[in-house]
């Protein structure tokens, strides 16, 4: 059941109340998760974002499979078939390395960036660390969103220097929008939606990164599965 505009609601419960409805009533739940797999069709491509390039009108699409087994062991194999018989690329993020394997090109190997304190594999765990450390929260307002049909608080957490601009249905209470990032660039926006019920949790099968208005990368995941029993051998990388 939708609800309408909670105009005299706090920013933090405004959160919290998305928070809660995809992580099933409770954030520490994403605490249950230890492994996903997902297969998706995707696309980037910054050379064609620099040339404007709109992605969604674009047959460019890669197949991916995604290894994920919490907190440090992670996996992408990219193919060229939506069959998985292709594979094209193949990306390790480990604990004390990264290994990234594209087509011919000898691997690349280094070192993995350092993680924040507000590092997580699932979004709303970020948002609610944000939220727990920072120095303020507003709710800036509601903001249309005509084209799509969507009417959201906006809402701007602060926390160590740093401001993330998030936009919550006011009905679904879904993340519609995010921005944040350290150089304080609004014009770079995430998009989630499609959300689907996994296990209890709410997960946008959709995802969506744009700069300007112009989509440069998007996701679909067409299989999930959560808890998954990953082989620990799919992330042993054998050097040649």
């Amino acid at each position: 059941m939708f609800s309408t505009p909670l105009f005299g609601q706090d920013a933090r419960e405004i959160v919290n109340r998305y928070l809660d409805t995809v992580s099933n009533g409770n954030i520490n739940n994403w605490n249950k998760i230890k492994s996903i797999y997902k297969e998706s069709v995707s696309y980037y491509s910054q050379q064609d974002f620099e040339h404007k390039v709109d992605f969604l009108k674009k047959d460019k699409a890669s197949f991916s499979k995604s290894f994920l087994v919490l907190p440090h062991e992670h996996k992408i194999e990219l193919y060229a078939d939506s069959a998985f018989t292709n594979l094209s690329s193949s990306f390790y993020y480990l604990e004390n390395r990264s290994i990234l394997l594209i087509g011919n090109v000898p691997p690349i190997i280094k070192q993995p960036p350092p993680r924040d304190e507000f590092f997580s594999h699932h979004h709303p765990v970020e948002i609610w660390k944000r939220m727990d450390k920072s120095k303020s929260v507003e709710l800036l307002g509601i903001k249309e969103f005509p084209t799509e049909e969507l009417t959201c608080y906006e809402i701007k957490i602060n926390a160590k220097g740093r401001n993330d601009y998030l936009y919550i249905n006011t009905k679904t209470f879904f993340l519609e929008y995010w921005s944040g990032n350290e150089e304080g660039d609004r014009s770079a926006l995430g998009k989630y939606d499609n959300y689907q019920k996994v296990e209890g949790f709410l997960m946008p099968m959709s995802v969506s990164s744009m700069k300007n208005g112009i989509v440069f990368y998007w996701n679909h995941t067409k299989k999930i599965q959560i808890n998954a029993d990953i082989d620990p051998e799919i992330f042993e990388y054998k050097e040649k």
